[in-house]
């Protein structure tokens, strides 16, 4: 995941950027309920972004540069692998596609009842987050600095929103699109149409992984030499404002965030954790009224790099072991 240590070099003095999906934040109503990791689905060799939508969660593998699709009923792969662009790193469901963003900057849109790609593939030079919603395709440009509206019907990209220095993730969520700006310590927010972005919100360290959902946009931000000290801080969207206390979790670089169903999920790849001993892969789960860590980290599978929460699941791409795990009410 070179993203992730590149833009964390700019942005902590020594060595981010993530995967990005579009949802909307859910009141909270749904209550915490016991769950457990599930059996692992084959997923490639190398899966490193997750999303659901439109009947399948979607899986991307960088190392075979594919898309697969999963049942998510019956948990396991459904057709053959759909060749995409090289190292794909992102992928997003809706305006009547899935969509994949690659680290030479390409965005394809593949039809989900074909499999097919629906065009030609859009450029974005240094690609580094992607969501949909609000009528757009929205990539970031950790190069560039800047937010990219792409049309989901003619293919074509508006021109680029400056926003805050080395964004990184992006959500879609309240009517308005969130960017985590992972150099300067700010969250971007954009209103389609205004024609530029909203004066940047202070969010604290490296902000690198953002989730909509459970009333909130969520923030995971890294700190430290190595990013190896996460928190995940809670952003009202109406206020525009850090609410609550942070929450400390495991993780390092690369880290994802997902909302829903009553949780708040946080990614931990493990490794080493300088000065501590290395520790297995992980996933923490909030409750995000109480803003608390449930229990004890989840393991799933080696290196869990992404989270997506949907179709009655909450799934876990491990990239190093080429599986997701989902994540199920315990019976």
């Amino acid at each position: 995941m070179a993203l992730g240590c590149c833009l964390l070099a700019s942005a902590l003095g020594a060595c981010g950027g993530k995967p990005a999906s579009s949802s909307t934040p859910q009141r909270p109503s749904a209550p915490l309920v016991e769950v457990e990791a599930g059996a692992p689905i084959a997923a490639g060799r190398m899966p490193v972004a997750v999303a659901v939508g439109a009947g399948s969660v979607w899986v991307a593998d960088a190392a075979r540069a594919t898309l697969l699709r999963i049942d998510p009923q019956r948990r396991r792969r459904r057709g053959a692998a759909i060749p995409v662009g090289p190292a794909p790193f992102a992928v997003a469901v809706g305006e009547g596609a899935v969509w994949v963003a690659g680290q030479a900057g390409d965005v394809q849109a593949i039809d989900p009842r074909t499999s097919a790609p629906a065009g030609p593939a859009i450029r974005v030079r240094g690609a580094n987050g992607l969501a949909v919603g609000l009528g757009g395709v929205w990539v970031t440009s950790r190069v560039a600095g800047t937010l990219t509206r792409i049309d989901p019907r003619s293919g074509r990209p508006d021109r680029p929103i400056r926003v805050g220095a080395g964004p990184a993730d992006v959500v879609v969520a309240e009517g308005a699109v969130w960017v985590a700006n992972a150099a300067d310590g700010t969250v971007s927010r954009f209103v389609p149409g205004a024609g530029r972005a909203d004066p940047p919100i202070r969010a604290g360290g490296a902000p690198l992984a953002l989730a909509a959902g459970e009333g909130a946009v969520w923030v995971g931000r890294a700190s430290g030499e190595f990013g190896e000290r996460v928190e995940v801080v809670r952003l009202d969207p109406a206020t525009r404002r850090l609410s609550g206390r942070p929450v400390p979790v495991g993780g390092a670089v690369p880290l994802d965030l997902a909302a829903g169903d009553g949780s708040v999920w946080a990614t931990d790849v493990g490794g080493l954790r300088p000065p501590r001993p290395a520790r297995p892969g992980a996933v923490t789960r909030i409750a995000p009224g109480a803003l608390a860590v449930v229990g004890a980290p989840l393991e799933t599978g080696k290196r869990p790099t992404a989270v997506a929460v949907g179709a009655g699941a909450t799934w876990v791409a491990n990239a190093a072991d080429g599986t997701v795990t989902p994540i199920l009410p315990a019976r």
